[in-house]
């Protein structure tokens, strides 16, 4: 087979008709400007000769579409269902798509074909990952019987499927089959493997092309050389050993997700440089996390790690995370059932993956608890059953929210002991090693162990407040008014902000309160706000410096005492509205005292790599493990060949995290060789509603964020300096309705959709101008 090169639209379709075997393309007709302008009624006459239709599609097939260093999509028009009888509509298209042409070069032509009738389904395939060109078929597609839904961004229910080249299984879907049989022939045809390709399936199964070009590879980074088949296998081989049943574990298989519980999506990434991977593990994922909930009162998961990686990207593993949400002291049948329960319920609803406590698992007491277990009864649960179920969360609330001994004020006072630990070491002559073995230790366990307890108070608390509006003690606008009225760290924050424009505090003040912290509060790269100042605060917003106050009537007062008696719950009204202010501000606070540490260890890990002469680019892909091995362990070779080693050697890694591409929640094995990107369920903040440009994350040194909805990938308190700049709304790729960024947007009356998912997130900030309706849990693209 000879090797068709790649010419303008219309010479490619028309030369590919008579070779490709897998796939038909429509009769046409294409022609250039000037020969069209000089015989236009004769052009007329034959195009409606030729065609057979009813209708036409006109379009754009010019020099500069569809080549090797750009595509141009969109950038110039075609015309759909043009009626071939009407001499005026094929001329007034005719000229449209001229005047659409940057010039009148006779190289640029028209085309012409009939409009396909009885669609089955259309879209557009990639045969390579746009970002990476990693081996993977992008499949977008709808079901409209309309074909320009992908192309114009107007679809509301696309479906992508996403797909290994070198798959070892066969697709059951007899489309998608079909369609990737004709991919690997046209690779072939054009000896080219990155390729756009435009199709359409009819009512009979027949797939047409109405369009394939090559995929402008010139800045790409280009990954398609890595080899996928071996690391794929092994995490199919690992996700079916893993999924075994435990000894120590109820439940007999498992699921990971990139956003379940202590949500790595949101946190570090879905592709995390290895320091941050490493960090996240040490400091959270391996213990920390289930010392916090043995400690209060969940069953004991303290030797399986939470967290594992897939050739680099971070999954939490749900089964071990359902089992620690199991009150300690329920009975062991039930807790095998229900942890059943939850997986079965996971499965059923995927876009429940990062709420699954919202929507999945039942992890405390509040006061419509008993009502929401009543579902269980469709799972096979008797009464007895749920009744118990519903004494061990009561008892384990009981417990959490003492207001006397309630155990998230221990772990308050616990974050005072790492303010003292912090200054001592950042005060002393430990070498740098030294001093960030010591930071991490007391990190763990005067940070982020304490962080998670009064984090999972403050999650019941925020139980507590939805069950108020749930049961009409409190109104939604008086519920956002009582957050409004939290004095949080960053409520002091923009407050600090405010004296600050006003010269009552001293830019030196300010940072030394503020400055540790960053946007990726993980991120060795991420700068802090004390080394970039200027591109976060070059200018400041007042409109958040009023302050918002809220006191509950006596007669909610009275109601809440009323319902606390009946549900068994030891504690009043007061003390409850105490304990919810104090475990939300609280765990504000504890964020944002080990992230101080945290910051420290990153800015320390920065000064060694200087000292050797290692930028922190190189630092970003360092292991901590090995760092803190340095203390323990003497290695006889030098200290920059031992980090140099890592690097180099987690740098190779890393180029398989970029390439691989896996689905969001991992329900089966075969899920790693191709999968439907999820629809996902966003969390609307606030009721308001919004129409304003947006602003993406690469766009934020132009500074122009007055008015505008921004976009960012995580809803990390790093990013809190947003909210200085008079911004109009934000989206978040990650992020739940508990996320920091929700209870920011929550408290400033700012409309967010926080955990839009990968999907809404790609449509969403390719728009210019977007419409979020909160109220109607609604997004509209407008332009």
């Amino acid at each position: 087979m000879s090797v068709l090169p790649f010419s303008t639209k219309g010479k490619t379709l028309e030369d590919l008709s008579g070779v490709i075997t897998t796939a038909k393309v429509l009769p046409l007709l294409r022609f250039s400007i000037s020969n069209y302008e000089n015989n236009i009624d004769n052009f007329v006459d034959n195009i409606q000769n030729f065609f057979k239709t009813d209708f036409l599609v006109i379009r754009s097939s010019a020099k500069n579409e569809d080549n090797l260093d750009s595509s141009n999509a969109g950038h110039f028009k075609s015309i759909l269902n043009v009626p071939k009888n009407d001499n005026g509509a094929i001329i007034e298209a005719i000229n449209e798509v001229i005047a659409s042409y940057d010039t009148l070069d006779d190289s640029n032509e028209i085309l012409i074909q009939p409009m396909l009738s009885n669609i089955k389904l259309s879209g557009v395939v990639f045969t390579a990952d746009m970002d990476t060109l990693a081996p993977y078929y992008i499949i977008n597609y709808d079901e409209s019987g309309k074909t320009d839904t992908i192309t114009g961004g107007i679809g509301s229910n696309i479906k992508t499927y996403i797909y290994y080249k070198n798959v070892p299984f066969q697709f059951k879907n007899p489309y998608l089959l079909k369609l990737c049989n004709a991919c690997r022939e046209l690779e072939k045809i054009f000896d080219y493997q990155y390729l756009d390709i435009e199709f359409a399936f009819d009512q009979e199964g027949d797939l047409y092309i109405f369009q394939c070009r090559p995929i402008a590879i010139k800045n790409k980074e280009n990954l398609s050389q890595i080899k996928l088949q071996d690391s794929l296998s092994k995490i199919y081989t690992k996700f079916e050993k893993l999924s075994s049943p435990h000894p120590n574990l109820l439940g007999d298989r498992t699921t990971f997700g990139v956003m379940p519980d202590w949500n790595p999506a949101e946190i570090i990434g879905l592709r995390p440089k290895e320091l941050a991977r490493s960090l996240y593990k040490e400091l959270v994922t391996d213990n920390m996390w289930a010392y916090q909930r043995d400690n209060y009162g969940y069953r004991n998961l303290r030797s399986h790690p939470l967290m594992i990686s897939f050739s680099g990207v971070p999954f939490i593993d749900v089964r071990v995370d359902f089992n620690s949400f199991v009150p300690k002291n329920l009975n062991e049948n039930i807790s095998e059932k229900l942890v059943e329960c939850y997986l079965n319920k996971l499965e059923s609803t995927p876009t429940h993956h990062d709420k699954i406590e919202f929507f999945i698992v039942h992890s405390c007491y509040y006061l419509n608890l008993p009502d929401k277990l009543k579902e269980l009864l469709n799972y096979g649960f008797n009464e007895n059953e749920i009744k118990r179920i519903e004494f061990s969360l009561l008892d384990l609330t009981n417990q959490i929210i003492d207001p006397e001994h309630g155990l998230y004020k221990k772990d308050i006072e616990k974050l005072e002991k790492l303010i003292i630990k912090y200054d001592s070491i950042i005060d002393s002559s430990l070498p740098i090693i030294e001093k960030i073995h010591w930071l991490v230790e007391d990190c763990k366990r005067y940070g982020t162990l304490p962080f998670a307890g009064v984090a999972r108070a403050a999650f019941i608390g925020v139980q507590f407040l939805k069950s108020f509006v749930d049961l009409r003690i409190l109104t939604q606008s008086e519920s956002d008014r009582f957050m409004n009225s939290l004095n949080t760290v960053a409520k002091k924050l923009n407050s600090d902000l405010c004296k600050l424009s006003k010269e009552e505090i001293s830019k030196e003040e300010f940072l030394s309160e503020y400055g540790h912290l960053r946007p990726g509060t993980y991120d060795i790269l991420s700068m802090r706000y004390d080394e970039n100042y200027e591109h976060y605060f070059s200018t400041i917003n007042n409109e958040y410096c009023e302050t918002v106050s809220y006191e509950f009537s006596d007669e909610q007062i009275t109601k809440i005492d009323m319902t606390l008696l009946d549900h068994g719950l030891k504690i009043n009204a007061v003390s409850l509205i105490q304990f919810i202010k104090e475990a939300i501000e609280g765990r504000e606070y504890a964020k944002f005292v080990f992230t101080k540490s945290l910051s420290q260890i990153l800015s320390l890990i920065g000064e060694l790599g200087k000292d050797q002469g290692i930028s922190r680019e190189e630092l970003a892909h360092l292991d901590i493990k090995n760092v803190l091995n340095m203390y323990s362990i003497l290695d006889r070779r030098d200290l920059k060949d031992i980090l140099i080693s890592d690097i180099e050697q987690n740098k190779e890694l890393y180029n398989y995290t970029k390439a691989i591409k896996l689905p969001s929640l991992i329900r089966k094995p075969k899920d790693v060789y191709g999968f439907y990107l999820e629809n996902e369920a966003p969390n609307f903040i606030t009721l308001n509603k919004i129409t304003s440009h947006i602003i993406n994350e690469d766009e934020f040194g132009s500074g122009k964020f007055e008015n505008r909805i921004a976009f960012i990938k995580s809803a990390d308190p790093g990013y809190d300096f947003l909210f200085t700049k008079n911004i109009a709304g934000l989206v978040t790729l990650f992020g739940g309705a508990n996320s920091h960024m929700a209870i920011r947007c929550a408290e400033l009356g700012i409309p967010a959709v926080i955990g839009a998912g990968e999907k809404n997130f790609a449509e969403w900030s390719k728009a210019k101008m977007l419409e979020i309706d909160c109220a109607n849990k609604q997004v509209r693209v407008n332009s």
